[in-house]
């Protein structure tokens, strides 16, 4: 199984959109897929379901030990479930942090969790952009990392603040655990548009990441509000729409790549 966060340390990226979507075009490929709702906002739960999020979640995976079978949600698509966070994520990721959290083997409950998903073929896990103990414990557990970047201004201040994090629990997971490496498999980057800015932090980004970048891009379009008002995915909500068509390129060039590109990454790190 591929477990995968889609992560950046700077929010309003479009990470939770990036989610949704990808997972979706995973699925109608044909993918037995896991989305797990990682953020208490809940805005990947929201994606599926416009009313709100369901009490019960990845909290209570992670604070009383129920297993991801008695909490996950159907969304209504083949071949995807959904774990929504629970009402006490705030909480589990403040535990976590606390002076009995980290160093007591608690940052390893998501890995522990995760075993014997035999079930699946794709784990996907939307991350807060804050960077929390919960967060870290993700990065322990998964396998990939795929960034969504906008082109702003502040586009890489962000990814270098996450791609420090990400070097440490690289480091710390050959050492102390059978994690193995922990991979960068893609950048994709999200909300572009036709101005200068946006052309010259888009190159930027290509530059500094090189080949782990996607070829697509993710243009911006009202259709994303508009499906995520109606709990719809974009994919479904526009199937031939730019925005759709962009994700499933992603996604297709996601399965392409397989989980060992370490090399790519530690080549870059050095280099940077």
């Amino acid at each position: 199984m591929r477990s995968v966060a889609i992560t950046n340390a700077k929010g309003g990226v479009g990470k939770s959109t990036t989610a949704i979507n990808l997972a979706v075009a995973l699925a109608e490929i044909g993918h037995r897929v896991l989305l797990v709702d990682a953020d208490p906002s809940g805005n990947a739960t929201l994606g599926f379901s416009p009313t709100g999020v369901p009490d019960h979640g990845l909290a209570d995976v992670l604070l009383d030990g129920a297993l991801f079978s008695q909490v996950r949600q159907n969304t209504g698509i083949d071949h995807l479930d959904l774990i929504p966070p629970g009402s006490r994520l705030g909480q589990c990721s403040d535990q976590m942090g606390s002076t009995q959290g980290l160093g007591q083997g608690r940052e390893f409950r998501i890995r522990r969790a995760i075993r014997g998903l035999s079930e699946y073929e794709i784990l996907l896990f939307d991350t807060s952009p804050v960077l929390t103990p919960l967060n870290v414990a993700i990065l322990y557990a998964v396998g990939e990392i795929f960034i969504p970047i906008d082109p702003c201004v502040a586009a890489l201040a962000g990814v270098r603040a996450l791609e420090n994090l990400i070097r440490d629990v690289a480091i710390f997971r050959e050492e102390l655990t059978e994690g193995g490496n922990l991979t960068v498999t893609g950048v994709l980057i999200t909300r572009a548009d036709r101005t200068l800015v946006s052309r010259q932090v888009e190159s930027e980004v290509r530059s500094y990441f090189g080949p782990l970048v996607f070829e697509r891009s993710v243009p911006t379009s009202v259709k994303f509000r508009e499906a995520y008002a109606r709990g719809l995915p974009l994919i479904r909500y526009d199937a031939s729409c730019a925005g759709a068509l962009a994700y499933r390129e992603a996604a297709a060039a996601f399965l392409k790549r397989p989980p060992h590109l370490e090399e790519v990454w530690r080549h870059h790190s050095k280099a940077s």
